[in-house]
């Protein structure tokens, strides 16, 4: 039996790019550190009216293309009508189902901690981490927005790998400034 799906307990790992093919096959796009997961994945989640559901992943319905693209086929959509209507659409997994690859100090181990602000408390997960020439930017869902964060020196206080949980203290509007 499936468990709950509730977002908050899930990862984006990339998106549907566009149909492939006649049979409703998509090429996907995903972050390269998740091709591990993908490689073990017999479903994923697309998102269907706010909410996720469950795409299982067919027989032979699963190939990579390059490092970071593959060529998928779900079960359920059997034609190009269908999956025209998923084009562009996330591609999520549960947080806890994300196979880490042998990097130790991937960036990308930093998905799923909680994050503490200083001022506004606990903001939520970090959904994204982007490495911008060695400068670090984790993502956060706070109120319904997406709010980015440089994790530089002076912003992180404290990585509590234990709890896995970030403290912060972000800079003067930054985290109001997503919120307008």
């Amino acid at each position: 039996m499936m468990r709950a799906i509730i977002k908050e307990d899930c990862t984006t790992i990339g998106y549907l790019q566009k149909t492939h093919g006649l049979d409703g096959s998509f090429s996907m796009h995903f972050d390269e550190q998740f091709d591990l997961t993908l490689e073990e994945a017999e479903y994923l989640f697309l998102e269907i009216d706010g909410g996720l559901v469950p795409f299982f992943i067919s027989e032979e319905g699963f190939r990579f293309r390059g490092n970071d693209g593959a060529i998928i086929h779900f079960d359920e959509i059997e034609s190009q009508e269908q999956a025209r209507e998923f084009t562009g659409s996330p591609v999520w997994v549960f947080t806890d189902e994300i196979i880490e690859s042998e990097e130790d100090n991937s960036p990308s181990l930093l998905i799923g901690y909680d994050v503490v602000d200083q001022k506004h408390g606990l903001l939520g997960k970090v959904t994204d981490v982007d490495d911008y020439s060695g400068n670090l930017v984790i993502t956060v869902i706070f109120r319904e927005n997406e709010v980015l964060i440089p994790l530089s020196d002076d912003v992180l206080t404290e990585m509590d790998e234990t709890n896995r949980q970030l403290n912060l203290i972000c800079p003067d509007g930054l985290i109001e400034l997503y919120l307008e």
